[in-house]
């Protein structure tokens, strides 16, 4: 079925000439990179790209090559031979600021969430590392040789979302990819400190303020915190300054589920995260949401009050 799969985007590649690339919403550096790196594939094969990113790219991320050539604004009157969806496992996770169904002929779902809903005219999905391992596959099916530019985007994808090579989703080929990345010239060394040792002042004090509201169920193996608008406000901080909150949450011994609660704009943003067998990806699916065995979220309607008792009473309820 991958094989297939492969088959059939090579077919699609060959006959296109233009393509949107498009990464979900709150774009983490999977999404991003996959993107970039597939935009530079595209290159490759004479197929012109452009890419979307309506939430734009983390400043974190944005020393990535081709990094300046992302879009948050795409005209609807564009209209494209393909449009390749990253790292989401519905289509709506692009946003609503486009209609890739009405800008392009063939939609290609490039993913690895285990909840994908095969969204694509050709959908190649599977349950590895990340998008970037999916985009590394290709590239080799399609013997496209991976430059040193392609190969840091790649790495940072790849890194970021098997937490530097800790999650299960790790693999035997996640470390093979990893060193044949590495023998292009990448400096892991640099890229890690620009992503890990690189924290804005506004993060560090959001974290500080965001953790003297953590909570514990009554067997301290759910905790959870908030972050109101007002909170945000006072230290100047944007989304991007959340990244790695909730794994400071779960990083707590004994907590086994870390939520964080987030408003924004009259909705509720909410992360989980698992350190053990705990399906924080089913809770999010019965709220309406979805992602990883150990790493999901939601949307949600309503007051921060509201979302965080109804989350609440879910969760628990599942560990029961």
């Amino acid at each position: 079925m991958k094989k297939q799969a492969l088959k059939e985007i090579k077919k699609a590649i060959k006959k296109a000439k233009t393509a949107i690339i498009a990464a979900h919403v709150d774009p983490d550096a999977d999404a991003i990179g996959s993107s970039l790196a597939m935009a530079m594939l595209l290159k490759k094969l004479k197929v012109k790209p452009v890419i979307y990113s309506r939430d734009g790219i983390p400043k974190v991320y944005q020393f990535l090559p081709w990094a300046e050539k992302v879009l948050n604004k795409v005209p609807a009157k564009l209209h494209f031979d393909l449009a390749i969806v990253l790292d989401s496992s519905v289509l709506k996770r692009v946003g609503d600021k486009v209609d890739l169904k009405k800008m392009a002929k063939k939609i290609i779902n490039i993913d690895h969430h285990p909840d994908n809903k095969k969204f694509g005219d050709i959908n190649f999905v599977g349950q590895v590392s990340s998008a970037a391992e999916q985009i590394f596959k290709l590239a080799k099916y399609l013997k496209v040789k991976i430059d040193r530019d392609m190969a840091e985007n790649l790495y940072v994808a790849v890194i970021t979302d098997t937490g530097n090579f800790r999650y299960e989703n790790t693999r035997t080929a996640t470390f093979k990819m990893a060193a044949e990345l590495f023998q292009t010239g990448i400096d892991p060394h640099d890229i890690t400190t620009r992503i890990y040792d690189n924290k804005s002042l506004a993060s560090v004090k959001l974290s500080a303020l965001a953790m003297d509201k953590l909570e514990f169920a009554d067997d301290k193996k759910v905790a959870w915190t908030s972050v109101t608008e007002e909170m945000m406000q006072k230290v100047e901080a944007k989304g991007e300054d959340l990244i790695g909150l909730v794994d400071q949450i779960r990083a707590i011994s004994g907590v086994e589920v870390a939520i964080l609660f987030r408003e924004d704009k009259g909705k509720v943003k909410v992360n989980f995260r698992a350190k053990s067998d705990i399906n924080v990806s089913a809770i999010a699916n019965r709220l309406g949401g979805g992602g990883h065995h150990k790493a999901a979220g939601v949307i949600m309607e309503g007051s921060l009050l509201s979302v965080r008792e109804k989350v609440l009473a879910e969760t628990l309820k599942y560990l029961v």
